[in-house]
């Protein structure tokens, strides 16, 4: 499983067990497989462990919205001097995410048997990235949770800001794309048919742009309703977790890549987000080594993800990761030779959130255009293919006047 992969892609598992004390607990966890989850409870310091596959996961999803603003709350509270255990009571009552409430519940009781906040919350992996650890841990460590919660809220609505502005851009052409192949679909599946009685009586031979349409609407209406069925099985087998998914995925997303538009525009937001990730890490006092395996995590990406964690060894093994970055040939010069700069005065992380600041600008440039440029493109293509359509239909009947 790749790093960079959701939490909710993984098998998830019910478990139970007992601390040092003796007292049970349970709950719910993700892993590839039970045997990494029981070894995941162990160093947690429970015994008599019991792993149970959930086939159906059913736990409500949280919306990276309402984590940043319960970590915003948060932070506020413990700035106001609210011990921890009030203030993760105060948050369960006052969060309207069913999936939150219940999360918070449980880190609640967590911390009550005495385990940090950090550890509370990497139980619930599948809302609570590597970042988010992270960062909490050192906030705890130092003893300044409620600057670190602050600057963890900052660093995800950033990041959240980010996918916004792609959705942004996408949504309205996507809204398009989706009207214009439905009505496109509505056509060959129920008037072209009529079309095609008519055409019937003629007794003529048909011309090959009007027996390509009809071609197109008869495979349609005798194997759509198969192509529909195997498409949903196959959008199923692609969310179960596999090796196979994994280089599926993989590969698309290096194909993406190679896109002329579509290809920097993924890479200046994954770039932006990637640096905001490392610049929070690093400032919380997270080593880099340390820092650059929750900066796989969060930048979301299959590709970027892998190459983060080569960067990691490369830096683990006493090289220098604007060395690593400049060898790779993907990351742009610019947040390159920052992080050279960074790394030669000891300034990485204020130059690293620069550059993302600039990759964020860069991207909403990007943004613009490719939305100025995909709405009518979208338009004259589809209505190019309806209006191409419509002329093979009426085609013979012109022919037909013109005989007589």
């Amino acid at each position: 499983m790749n790093p960079g992969s959701n939490a909710r892609q993984t098998p998830s598992f019910a478990w139970k067990g007992q601390n040092s004390q003796g007292q049970l607990h349970q709950g719910k966890l993700h892993a590839l497989n039970a045997d990494l989850a029981r070894a995941h409870l162990r160093r947690q310091g429970l015994q008599h462990i019991q792993v149970n596959r959930l086939w159906w996961d059913t736990t409500p999803k949280v919306r990276p919205k309402d984590l940043s603003a319960m970590t915003r709350q948060l932070a506020a509270l413990l700035r106001a001097g609210i011990p921890l255990l009030q203030s993760l009571n105060m948050l369960s009552r006052s969060m309207t995410s069913p999936g939150l409430v219940q999360t918070l519940r449980d880190v609640q009781e967590d911390v009550e048997a005495g385990l940090s906040l950090h550890t509370a919350l990497a139980k619930h992996s599948q809302h609570f990235s590597g970042l988010y650890v992270h960062m909490v841990q050192a906030g705890e460590s130092a003893g300044i949770l409620d600057v670190m919660m602050e600057r963890l809220s900052l660093t995800l609505e950033k990041n959240e800001a980010l996918r916004s502005k792609i959705r942004s851009a996408l949504m309205y052409p996507s809204a398009v794309l989706s009207v214009a192949i439905g009505i496109l679909v509505m056509i060959l599946v129920f008037v072209v048919p009529v079309f095609q009685d008519v055409f019937k009586s003629f007794g003529a031979e048909l011309p090959w742009a009007t027996q390509i349409v009809v071609g197109l609407s008869d495979a349609l209406v005798h194997f759509g309703p198969l192509l529909l069925i195997t498409l949903m099985v196959a959008f199923w087998f692609a969310q179960r977790p596999s090796d196979s998914r994994d280089r599926l995925r993989q590969w698309t997303a290096r194909w993406l890549l190679r896109w002329p538009v579509v290809g920097p525009l993924i890479t200046t937001s994954v770039v932006a987000r990637w640096g905001q990730t490392l610049s929070a890490l690093l400032s919380a006092g997270v080593p880099l080594t340390e820092a650059l395996g929750p900066t796989a995590q969060a930048c979301d990406h299959p590709v970027f993800a892998r190459w983060t964690l080569q960067f990691q060894r490369r830096v683990a093994q006493g090289g220098s990761l604007s060395e690593a970055m400049g060898q790779n040939g993907r990351f742009p010069a610019m947040i390159v030779q920052l992080c050279a700069i960074g790394e030669e005065t000891g300034a990485l992380e204020s130059l690293l959130a620069r550059a993302a600041a600039l990759m964020e600008t860069e991207m909403d440039d990007q943004v613009n255009g490719l939305s100025s440029l995909l709405e009518p493109l979208i338009i004259v293509v589809l209505g190019g293919f309806i209006g191409a359509i419509l002329v093979a239909m009426y085609l013979p009947i012109f022919r037909l006047g013109q005989a007589f």
